[in-house]
């Protein structure tokens, strides 16, 4: 695979994050990107989706493809678009969204892991992105592979992709639950897509984590992340409070000295770990559990005690 890699970036209304995100795209020298800007909801984010394409648009530092979409299709939609449009073209892609900012070294990393792995099926993913949370004990220095993908500066291959828009969450539950594939080993959010999916078209990625689970397939993680998500605050779609899941990125492995696994196979201690950190109820904020403490104390002391017995 010695063809140029481009990377699909999705913006919406954040010019704020999207600016940091393409300095970072420049200093890792990015030859293409396919931009995708989607259209406001309403005339109230109009000035930062026209923000956007300004930015967008005066990029001059390498090729660009801008891509304003006339109307609002949705994350969703536009994802699954986007991807599929660019695979059309390229046999591989890396994905970017708006609120992505990665250190330098971090797209020679990706394009080097989606070139180790181009021509086995059973790899269906790559990512520079991860988590102390749901990173196994045993993973020190080298990538390791897991059954969930993430939607955080990832990449994959036209093979990989192929047939994602052809189905749903839910229909993607059945093939798993009818091939004995326990998609509840990573987390319940998984199941409960086939739920929510009609309603929230923005969960692409889990349908995408789900067609990579009915194809047996795995996703190649790093063993520390080069990337920081920028993107929790209210204008979010999908994830404006990340308490617990702040990040910080590390430096990059120079390409030519990381140990990438011969053998794929999931590491069998990462799906306990996904399934702990999606399914735990997230902690009560600082002032709700004051507040919670001092009624439980007020409680405690107005509650009429009970004289010695005689």
């Amino acid at each position: 695979m010695s063809a140029i890699v481009p990377v699909v970036v999705f913006a919406y209304r954040r010019p704020d994050l999207l600016e940091r995100a393409l300095a970072s795209l420049r200093a890792n020298g990015v030859p293409l990107i396919y931009a995708y800007s989607d259209g406001p909801k309403d005339p109230t984010v109009a000035a930062d989706v026209a923000a956007v394409r300004a930015l967008l648009r005066a990029v001059d530092w390498t090729e660009i493809t801008v891509v304003e979409q006339p109307v609002n299709t949705g994350l969703g939609e536009s994802v699954l678009a986007g991807i599929s449009t660019v695979l059309a073209a390229h046999e591989t892609v890396i994905v970017c969204e708006e609120d992505m900012e990665f250190v330098p070294g971090t797209y020679a990393y990706l394009c080097a892991a989606l070139e180790r792995y181009s021509d086995d099926p059973r790899v269906m993913g790559v990512t520079a992105w991860n988590h102390p949370r749901v990173t196994p004990k045993d993973v020190t220095s080298d990538p390791y592979f897991s059954g969930r993908a993430t939607s955080w500066l990832w990449g994959t291959w036209r093979r990989a992709w192929a047939g994602v828009t052809d189905e749903t969450c839910a229909s993607l539950n059945e093939k798993c639950r009818a091939l004995g594939i326990n998609v509840a080993a990573y987390g319940n959010e998984l199941v409960e897509s086939a739920i929510y999916e009609p309603k929230y078209s923005a969960m692409w990625d889990y349908r995408f984590n789900l067609h990579v689970l009915a194809q047996r397939g795995l996703f190649l993680w790093p063993a520390r992340s080069m990337v920081r998500h920028n993107g929790y605050d209210p204008r979010a779609s999908m994830s404006p409070n990340g308490e617990g899941w702040e990040d910080v990125p590390s430096p990059a492995p120079a390409v030519d000295t990381v140990r990438w696994p011969s053998e794929v196979r999931e590491n069998p201690g990462s799906a306990p770990l996904w399934r702990v950190a999606v399914d735990a109820a997230p902690p009560p904020p600082f002032f709700a559990r004051v507040r919670r403490r001092l009624r439980r104390f007020v409680r405690e002391w107005s509650t009429p005690r009970p004289g010695p017995k005689p």
